[in-house]
Order: structure tokens, then sequence, then C-alpha cells
């Protein structure tokens, strides 16, 4: 978004056009002419970016050409053309599904996936403003019902936690995992940490219930 700022100020012209090709040293195409260029536009994204990030990018700019040629909705895609709906339709599932799960009382975020996934580490950055998260490979990162080995995305580094799971019963576990990790990983690690607990009911058990 700051980026999408400093664009738009060369879009408005409160911005030398040249400047824009040192600001935004290898960020366009070769013959991209700032003058011409940015009086029609669209939005594009990395399919695995933010669904949230991509709209209020998207929105930003199109307010900036609405106020800038006075548009209208009947005359607005003659100089901005809506095309943010490029998320990969998992990643999008998955990024709606845990904003709404994260609306529930849970007490700790376990994420799934591929360390180098961005959609996952997307995944970990949502429950990380609410939760306390940890973002595991395997099954076998859960080392015990007191100890976890899990990855900070943001230091590139494997960390041991110790007491990640509170004291108390019932404990509420948020878990997910990434587009492309495979079901039976996210199985094996609800396995795992039921298996923790004597009351537990079997999970084939609870997913006939919900049929």
């Amino acid at each position: 978004m700051k980026e999408t700022k400093r664009l738009a100020l060369y879009i408005t012209g409160e911005l030398s056009a040249a400047h824009f090709y040192e600001e935004f040293k290898n960020q366009y195409s070769e013959g991209f002419d700032v003058t011409r260029d940015l009086e029609r536009i669209g939005v594009v994204n990395q399919t695995t970016m933010l669904a949230s990030d991509t709209q209020a990018i998207a929105d930003y700019l199109k307010q900036v050409m609405i106020d800038k040629h006075a548009l209208t909705k009947e005359n607005l895609a003659e100089r901005f053309a809506d095309t943010r709906d490029t998320l990969c339709y998992a990643t999008n599932d998955n990024q709606t599904s845990v904003s709404a799960m994260l609306e529930t009382d849970a007490d700790l975020a376990i994420v799934v996936g591929g360390y180098n996934s961005s959609n996952t580490s997307h995944l970990v950055e949502l429950c990380e403003e609410k939760l306390p998260t940890y973002y595991i490979n395997s099954p076998d990162k859960i080392v015990s019902s007191k100890e976890i080995i899990h990855f900070n995305f943001h230091t590139n580094q494997e960390l041991l936690t110790a007491d990640y799971l509170p004291r108390r019963e019932p404990v509420k576990i948020l878990i997910t995992s990434g587009a492309s990790c495979p079901d039976i990983l996210v199985e094996k690690v609800i396995e795992k940490i039921t298996g923790f607990y004597t009351n537990a009911l079997p999970v084939q058990e609870v997913a006939q219930q919900l049929v």
C-alpha cells in the first residue's frame, strides 16, 4: 500500500514524471511511458497475495482514477480495469475461512504447510494477529503435549516452544493448512493432538457426526 500511494502521486501529477523512473527502477516494463500509460490502468496480483491487501490496493487506485478523471460508474471502465479477481480460489477460500474461524474464541492456532509456501505464511500472518500461532510442516513437529517445533517465517528459523497447550480443558485449537498441503497431514496433526486427551473422540467418529 505504501508503494501504491506513491504511484498514485504520479497518476495525479503531484510528483514529476521524471522521478518515477528512478523511484520505481526495475519495476516497469521496457518502453513504459509514465505520462501515457498511467492514464488507463488495471490491477492484477500474485496469486498467493492476501486477498484483503489486493482489494485495498485496487480500491485505492480506483478512487484515484475516479477523482482525477471525474469518473462515474458508467464510464469507470474507460480508465480502470478492475482485474483484482486473479487469486487462486483455493488460496482465497482458505483466507476467507481462516478469517471466519478467527471470530471464534480459540486458545491457539496451528497452521500446517510447507515452509516455502507463501500462501501458508499468509495464513500464519492472519492467525498471528489474534492468537499464539504455531507453523509446522509435519505432525512430527509436535514433539509431545509439552513441546512443539515450529517455524518462524519472519526470521526463517525453527523454534522449540514448551507448554504450548493450555493446562485446562477443554482446549480450543484453530487448525488450518496451506492450499497445497495434503489432507492426510492435517488429519495426522489432529490425531496426534487429540491423542493427548483421554476423553477425545476419534476423528472419524466426529467427522461422521458432521455429515
